[in-house]
């Protein structure tokens, strides 16, 4: 049996759960933690801690384990290492992963009592690393252990944070059964503003575009069920032309239009519903339906459900930890102009495209480059031509943009305002603070870049992940002329990343809330702009004084608006004096009320200035996060 110094044994919980492996920061560095009989292959983590095991278990258990312990086995018998003392010391195998990662994988290989990871988190890892050692009957057995957890180790409560792992680590089965956790909440971004962080936009974009797929799979699946058929024929007060209970084919639609919807308890409300309703509409006979026949109810209907799920998983990509590549473009050669006859250096792009330069033009305007041509250079060091080469990440277009900038030649920016934001960014990455700023002053001098749709929401994606404070709130500004939904974002939300989505989601709840504050403080009729209204003689007097209807119908109209603020754009202070003009005319028209044309006459200017500036104030109030 294998002995675990100075860690818990593996005894079952009370729970009757596996017990858990111990903080691997209270095991002592270089301690064995993994003491196998016979052991003759040492594992080493990544942290230092060393496992003493049996090769022939790993080998049976993992063909990617057993080539790396036969690698190193085969170092150790060469005739350099055949000395006294390597004899006697056991081939050792370094491995990536933690101690706490390893320790837990060897429980599931060995015949000992298998120990869980304490997070989440390392749970993920663990069948992560279980895959790519390419464990199929490991993976099988820690999968069969987390089934029978009570809890379950995926649950409602973490399912998006579950989702968020099982896409980082590439695993279907977990990323599939979290997904489908999210079916039970409304997945809007206002709605999620708090879960956003748990993964990048790109996650997130597949989730949205699962959760489309499972609701158009109800739709086409759900109504020739045949699960409202089985409720047919109990004389329900309230059928359809089909003959089935109306309240059946509402929870059926409802499933439709919101999956959250399919659950017991949302079936039996809505059958409460229907026969609590008011003694002339109250329907007895449902209250009649036998048990069985609500039992085969439900069972059709889920079994229909979890087939719309299972179709629509099979779609769902994993994506793991990649990125999309980069926009390349054909590169340009540098202005004729541009004398380079006496450069000492070649940068060498992402696309392999070759400039030359000069370090000294380089140096004074990099920080970065100045402390790299400080130091020696490598001896074996690339050359072109004699020159040493230096290797930047970035096309060839951005660095063309970028040495028009440095020399006293006219610059040559990018056509585009996402290439504008990548040109910004390499030049704050280099650190040339001056080149910023000259990039900067162009964009403003040309026409102001065009970012109608979602090009403002593709533009702070850009700006908040390349650090772009300036570019960042600008077009942050620029989104709230624009609705917040997933189906408008649609393929933007994959260059998002998830804190700087759930950033902008805050800002525009700020600037709704700011935005209602504002449209109430005109409805105050005591210290409010709107109290020069108040003696309109078409408005009975009232104690204490009140606003003319005409006004409580431009704001409150305003204030519910807002309430949609996520799918619809935010009201600009530039549109706020047509909708008073518009107000004013359908109060003043039918017979003219001289009260109020003439306190616009003196005093509506005034009023419309005052709105428009505290709407201004309102939205410039609210604060964005800087990336």
């Amino acid at each position: 049996m294998a002995t675990i110094p100075d860690s818990p044994s593996p005894q079952a919980s009370p729970s009757g759960c596996p017990p858990k492996s111990p903080p691997v920061d209270l095991v002592e560095p270089s301690k064995v933690l993994f003491d196998y009989p016979d052991a003759d292959v040492v594992l080493r983590s990544s942290d230092s801690q060393t496992f003493r095991v049996l090769k022939l278990y790993l080998i049976k258990s993992s063909t990617v384990l057993g080539d790396l312990i036969q690698a190193e086995s085969d170092t150790s018998d060469t005739p350099e290492s055949n000395s006294e003392i390597t004899q006697t010391r056991l081939p050792e195998v370094r491995l990536p992963e933690s101690s706490a990662i390893i320790y837990s994988l060897l429980t599931f290989i060995f015949p000992v009592n298998p120990v869980l990871p304490l997070t989440l988190q390392e749970t993920m890892e663990l069948l992560s690393v279980t895959q790519q050692y390419e464990m199929g009957s490991v993976l099988t057995h820690i999968r069969g252990t987390l089934s029978r957890q009570h809890p379950l180790f995926i649950t409602p409560e973490n399912a998006f944070l579950a989702y968020s792992l099982a896409q980082r680590y590439g695993l279907q089965e977990e990323a599939n059964q979290a997904a489908r956790l999210t079916l039970k909440f409304t997945l809007t971004i206002e709605s999620l503003e708090d879960k956003l962080t748990m993964m990048p936009g790109a996650y997130l974009y597949e989730l949205w575009k699962y959760h489309q797929r499972v609701q158009l799979q109800l739709k086409l699946d759900l109504p020739s069920s045949g699960a409202s058929a089985v409720l047919k024929g109990f004389n329900c007060s309230q059928c359809t032309k089909n003959g089935n209970p109306y309240w059946i084919e509402s929870f059926i639609w409802s499933i439709i239009d919101r999956p959250s919807h399919f659950d017991s308890i949302e079936f039996q409300m809505a059958l409460a519903r229907h026969t609590a309703a008011s003694s002339t509409t109250r329907c007895l006979f449902c209250l009649l339906i036998p048990v069985e026949n609500m039992r085969t109810f439900w069972t059709t209907l889920a079994t229909t459900v979890h087939r719309c799920m299972e179709k629509a998983e099979s779609r769902l990509s994993i994506l793991g930890t990649g990125s999309s590549p980069s926009s390349s473009s054909v590169p340009l050669p540098l202005p004729e102009s541009l004398d380079l006859s006496e450069a000492d250096v070649v940068v060498r792009t992402s696309d392999l495209s070759s400039f030359l330069a000069h370090k000294s033009v380089l140096a004074s305007s990099s920080l970065i480059f100045r402390d790299m041509f400080t130091l020696p250079w490598p001896p074996n060091n690339e050359t072109v031509n004699g020159l040493p080469v230096v290797d930047i990440s970035e096309d060839a277009e951005l660095v063309r943009s970028l040495i028009t900038m440095l020399y006293p030649i006219p610059s040559e920016l990018p056509a585009s305002y996402d290439r504008v934001l990548a040109l910004l960014a390499a030049a704050q990455k280099y650190e040339m603070d001056a080149v910023q700023s000259s990039i900067r002053a162009e964009v403003a001098r040309g026409p102001s870049p065009t970012l109608d749709g979602v090009l403002a929401f593709r533009a702070y994606a850009i700006a908040s992940s390349s650090g772009l404070t300036t570019e960042m709130e600008m077009a942050a500004r620029l989104t709230l002329d624009q609705p917040m939904t997933f189906e408008h974002l649609g393929d933007e939300l994959r260059s998002c990343k998830g804190w700087a989505l759930r950033e902008l989601s805050r800002f525009r709840r700020g600037c709704r809330d700011s935005l209602v504050s504002c449209f109430e403080s005109f409805l105050n009729v005591d210290s409010g702009p709107s109290k020069i209204w108040i003696d309109c003689p078409r408005h009975s007097k009232k104690s204490p004084p009140t606003l003319p209807p005409w006004v409580q119908n431009l704001f409150s109209p305003l204030i519910e608006e807002l309430k949609q603020a996520f799918t619809r754009p935010l009201i600009k202070p530039s549109s706020i004096r047509e909708k008073y003009l518009e107000a004013l005319r359908k109060h003043a028209a039918p017979d003219r009320c001289t009260f109020c044309l003439g306190v616009h006459a003196m005093k509506g200017d005034w009023y419309c200035i005052r709105l428009e500036q505290a709407l201004k104030e309102a939205w410039e109030k609210t604060p964005i996060v800087s990336a």
